[in-house]
C-alpha cells in the first residue's frame, strides 16, 4: 500500500517537472539573454481581498505595486530572469488568482509558479475536509467553463485523480461527482495525421517528440507524417497547446 502511493506521489511530482523543463526550454529559446531565475517575491494569496508578501499585508489590487517595488532591487538588465511564487489558499477564487496573474504580468517579471496550500500538503492518503474542500473548488470551476477553454495544472490532475480514489463511499456521495471530461478519465484522442492539427495564431503552442521539444518549422519539416496527441496545459502559469507527436 505504501509503495503504491510513494509510486503515486513520485509520478505526479515527476510530470509536473518534466512539464516545467519542456516549458524553461521554450523560454530559454526566446530569451537568450535571460539565463539566471531569481524569485523576487513569494505572495501568499490569503483570501479575495487579502495576500501576504514578505511578511507585509497587501490588498490584492496593490499587489502590481508591490512587486514593482521589489524589484527596484534587482538589476533587470544584466541575465536576471525574475520569478514569482504564488501560493493560493482553499477559499480563494479563481477570479483573484486570475487577478493577481494579470497585475504581475504588467511588471517585469517573466515566470509565474502557483502553488495550491491543500495540494502541497496533500500526502496521497488522508482525504481531509480541506482536500475535499480544495477538489470539489477545482471541479466546480472546471465545470463552469466551455470545454474549449479547459486547460490542467499537471499536479491538479493527479491531486484530483489520487482524492478521487481516495474517498469514502460516503464522500463520493457528498462531494463533486468526478467529471467524464477530465484527461484520467477519458484519454486524450490520438490524432494520426499532423496536418489535422488546426493552429490558432492566438494561442502558445508546445512541441514535443519522444521528450525533445521542437520548433515548429522542425516539426512539419521532419515529422510531418506523425500523429499526435493534443493536451491542454496551464505549464508555469501560461496555456499551452503541447503538441505530443507519436509515430504512427
Amino acid at each position: 500500500m505504501f509503495l503504491t502511493i510513494f509510486v503515486q506521489i513520485f509520478i505526479m511530482k515527476s510530470n509536473l517537472l518534466f512539464l516545467s523543463i519542456l516549458f524553461f526550454l521554450t523560454i530559454n529559446s526566446n530569451a537568450q539573454d535571460s539565463n539566471k531565475i531569481e524569485t523576487v517575491a513569494i505572495i501568499e494569496i490569503l483570501n479575495d481581498n487579502q495576500t501576504l508578501i514578505d511578511k507585509d499585508t497587501v490588498p490584492i489590487d496593490l499587489v502590481h505595486k508591490t512587486v514593482n517595488q521589489l524589484l527596484n532591487e534587482f538589476d533587470l538588465e544584466g541575465n536576471l530572469f525574475p520569478s514569482v511564487t504564488l501560493i493560493v489558499n482553499s477559499s480563494v477564487s479563481e477570479n483573484s488568482i486570475e487577478n493577481i496573474k494579470y497585475q504581475i504580468r504588467s511588471t517585469p517579471v517573466q515566470l509565474i509558479n502557483l502553488q495550491r496550500k491543500t495540494i502541497t500538503n496533500y500526502n496521497g492518503i488522508e482525504v481531509d475536509q480541506n482536500v475535499l474542500d480544495q477538489y470539489n473548488a477545482l471541479i466546480n470551476y472546471w465545470n463552469s467553463l466551455d470545454s474549449k477553454e479547459r486547460y490542467y495544472r499537471e499536479n491538479e490532475l493527479k491531486f484530483i485523480e489520487s482524492v478521487a480514489q481516495n474517498m469514502t463511499i460516503n464522500q463520493r456521495i457528498r462531494n463533486e461527482k468526478l467529471p467524464g471530461y477530465l484527461p484520467f478519465v477519458k484519454k486524450e484522442t490520438k490524432i494520426p495525421h499532423l496536418s489535422m492539427l488546426k493552429v490558432d495564431p492566438s494561442q502558445s503552442y508546445l512541441y514535443v517528440y519522444k521528450n525533445d521539444t521542437l520548433d515548429k518549422e522542425t516539426v512539419y519539416k521532419d515529422h510531418p507524417d506523425a500523429a499526435f496527441v493534443l493536451k491542454k496545459r496551464i505549464i508555469n502559469e501560461e496555456k499551452i497547446n503541447l503538441v505530443e507527436l507519436t509515430d504512427n
